[in-house]
């Protein structure tokens, strides 16, 4: 069991202002699911979208995540698996720490009642960003398309180099923010982040995926992220995996 945690006091507070300062409180919270709950792991897990209001009259976007018997089973815990909002949690803050863009953790907290395990995470909202499924469905601008591959593959070697394998590397699992001076990119979806210590064992897994099922990135915007993936750092161009890659590459050629 984890202890109870807030990204700030002033987030907790922010919490007791909109008269969520509990656990039960969060969990019996009314609202319109941001998507379907997810029934599986002989239990289930969903997502709403709710507006936290500030003193000021501000207010921002947060994702509030609730799940129940949702596990996923560990080395340390075998048998009864923890929450997976728990992962997923961890692996946050794990990449926050390496300075890895990715999700905000604001709250996380998890019960256990007499046949059910309970389980909350909340994280801010990445408003005025989009995925990559959208992004290169609508955008025309050549060059600021090439910016967000060259920084997407930058993004993706600094997790590689970090030891973590994504383990689900598609296009809606990356997210892009720009304006006219500034490009962001950032992961998201971390449940099944997982830190190995081969890099053989990670280079291939999550870039062969985006590889094969990377669309609507074109193969143009593939080569560009996965050049800028080798030159990040220790060049990888005449690796074993670059030119299993290139290959790769190649195939997708035909088939699309």
């Amino acid at each position: 069991m984890r202890q109870e945690y807030y990204n700030t006091s002033e987030f907790k507070e922010l919490l007791k202002f909109n008269q969520l300062d509990s656990f039960e409180t969060i969990w019996t919270l009314e609202t319109e699911w941001f998507e379907p709950p997810n029934y599986r792991r002989d239990g289930w897990s969903g997502v709403i979208k709710y507006q936290l209001k500030e003193v000021s009259g501000k207010h921002i976007w947060v994702f509030i995540k609730r799940q129940e018997n949702h596990n996923c089973k560990t080395i340390m815990h075998p048998i009864n698996g923890v929450p997976t909002f728990r992962r997923e949690f961890e692996n946050i803050q794990s990449l926050s720490k390496k300075n890895i863009p990715s999700l905000k953790a604001l709250y996380y907290n998890e019960r256990t009642q007499v046949d059910a395990t309970q389980a909350i995470l909340i994280t801010l909202s990445l408003e005025g960003y989009q995925s990559f499924e959208q992004y290169c469905s609508n955008c025309t601008s050549i060059e600021q398309r090439s910016e967000v591959m060259s920084r997407a593959g930058s993004l993706i070697r600094k997790l590689h180099d970090s030891h973590y394998r994504h383990n689900c590397l598609y296009a809606k699992h990356l997210f892009v923010k720009t304006d006219d001076s500034n490009v962001d990119v950032k992961l998201i979806d971390l449940e099944k982040l997982k830190w190995l210590p081969f890099y053989s064992q990670i280079r291939r897994n999550d870039l062969s995926r985006i590889v094969r099922r990377g669309e609507p990135m074109t193969l143009n915007d593939l080569s560009i992220m996965l050049k800028s993936y080798y030159k990040t750092g220790k060049n990888l161009q005449n690796s074993s995996v670059a030119k299993e890659l290139d290959e790769l590459l190649d195939k997708q050629q035909r088939y699309r």
